[in-house]
């Protein structure tokens, strides 16, 4: 009777904490669901935007042919010349006039012959979002469709009025696919475990149409997300590679769970102690997911991305192109470098990234800003050849503090000096300005806000730390201090 009870005990305290296992895992799913959930919609959100920002440095060509259309009173002399200025590489294929609708010239027009006289308000492909953009008066992009000289392209159709009547259509057409090589973020979020497609609904055919797709995800999972792009409508998918059951975490559950209710068993059998070991568990699993939560905080502090820079960065490169085209691409060049930068940062797993890279992207940032401050701003550096890891966006942070707080307020503008030291095993990396400066605890809140997710960051790894130091009307100086044995392993 005594051994067919304890059996019994055994057996229901398995059973027990076998069903308290499962319905804690359940939650943890759940949980790991719903940060999944958010992950996508913020990967369609930046997917979206990167493709608005790589196609907008290109479609907006299409503004300077309306003004020199507006500025020549509807001729084309001189077309060839402005022509030239805006066909810089291989992405755009060719620029076009076409009074009343029907493609006048082109540029260049070696390979695209059969598009003079082309009727923009045809029947063809991509003639219909011609058509539309007429009726609404507004720019509209086209495609990605075939065109008439073979090949596939994107359009940015513009009606241009003069004295308040209809003269016709200016056009950047795009090679297809090169017009989107510059999309990073696709290719990234596989690394996080994510596909990734970007479509539309064609207007000829009207059935759906990939524009890009990176890896295959189940579509019962699948995020949509529909944005305007220059009067056209495209959408962002985003799901999962792998069903909820391959994820490491439902096994690590399902494991420890069978692991666990095999140990109550035993311990209930044995006069073990069920309690404490329920409450180890517990904490192990809470440490996780807390670790999880710090990880996914860490890479949305990571990926903020300030649309105000990254407009007048491109508003800025679009004047330069027509004024001083050396100049434009010099800025692209140092914008295409940050902005690959920023993006690769979220999927920086160990958290790391070695010195130099991140002291280029400050170099890129520093260029574009002093184009955009014109003069106002001069920036030194003071460092020598090391190779170490730093957490990743430390440093540019504090230097895009400094010229945004520091020196843009400040009458005259001022000076931003980078310099790196190494003392008893560390490297130290001071960021210095002779800008406003402020009382320490009187800082803005956006300014206070952003120390305080650099100095999060840092707190991750040992051996790391900042200092800030600053003074009203004499500047701010920070000093990033970094472990010089820091590894992708040490998190």
């Amino acid at each position: 009777m005594r051994k067919r009870r304890i059996t019994k005990t055994v057996v229901a305290g398995f059973f027990v904490t076998l069903a308290l296992c499962v319905a804690l895992s359940a939650y943890i799913e759940y949980g790991r669901r719903q940060r999944e959930d958010d992950q996508m919609k913020f990967i369609a959100g930046t997917v979206s935007a990167q493709a608005y920002e790589v196609l907008s440095a290109q479609l907006n060509k299409a503004k300077t042919l309306e003004a020199f259309v507006v500025q020549s009173e509807g001729g084309t002399e001189g077309f060839e010349r402005v022509a030239r200025l805006l066909v810089t590489d291989s992405t755009v294929r060719n620029v076009l006039l076409a009074p009343d609708g029907i493609v006048s010239a082109v540029y260049p027009l070696k390979g695209n012959e059969s598009v003079l006289g082309h009727d923009l308000t045809g029947e063809k492909a991509g003639d219909k979002e011609a058509q539309a953009a007429i009726d609404r008066g507004d720019m509209i992009m086209a495609g990605p469709f075939s065109l008439v000289q073979g090949g596939l392209g994107i359009a940015g159709r513009l009606p241009v009025y003069l004295n308040g009547s209809f003269w016709g259509i200016v056009s950047v057409t795009l090679n297809y696919p090169d017009a989107l090589s510059g999309l990073t973020v696709p290719d990234s979020v596989a690394a996080q475990g994510f596909s990734c497609r970007i479509w539309r609904v064609n207007p000829d055919s009207g059935i759906e149409q990939t524009i890009v797709k990176s890896g295959e995800g189940i579509q019962s999972r699948a995020f949509d997300y529909a944005f305007p792009i220059y009067n056209s409508e495209w959408h962002v998918t985003v799901s999962p590679m792998l069903p909820w059951y391959s994820n490491d975490s439902v096994i690590y559950s399902a494991l420890v769970s069978l692991l666990l209710s095999l140990s109550v068993a035993t311990a209930v059998a044995s006069r073990g102690t069920i309690r404490r070991m329920e409450q180890e568990a517990a904490q192990n699993r809470i440490a996780s997911l807390q670790k999880q939560l710090e990880f996914d905080r860490t890479n949305v502090l990571l990926a903020q991305i300030s649309s105000h820079f990254f407009y007048h960065t491109l508003n800025a490169i679009q004047a330069l192109i027509v004024l001083d085209p050396d100049a434009a691409y010099k800025m692209t060049e140092d914008f295409s470098r940050f902005l690959r930068f920023k993006v690769d940062s979220v999927s920086a797993q160990s958290g790391l990234v070695p010195f130099r890279e991140e002291l280029r992207t400050v170099r890129a940032y520093a260029e574009i800003n002093k184009v955009q401050l014109q003069g106002r701003l001069n920036v030194e550096y003071d460092v020598f050849d090391a190779d170490f890891l730093i957490p990743v966006l430390t440093i540019q942070p504090v230097v895009e503090n400094a010229i945004i707080h520091g020196i843009k307020p400040k009458v005259g503008g001022g000076t931003v000096r980078v310099s790196l030291s190494r003392e008893d095993g560390q490297y130290i990396v001071h960021v210095s300005d002779d800008g406003v400066g402020y009382t320490p605890g009187e800082e803005t809140s956006a300014h206070s806000v952003g120390i305080q997710n650099i100095r999060t960051r840092m707190e991750q790894f040992p051996g790391c730390s900042m200092q800030v130091e600053s003074w009203p009307g004499r500047g701010t100086t920070v000093s990033l201090i970094y472990a010089a044995n820091l590894t992708k392993e040490s998190e």
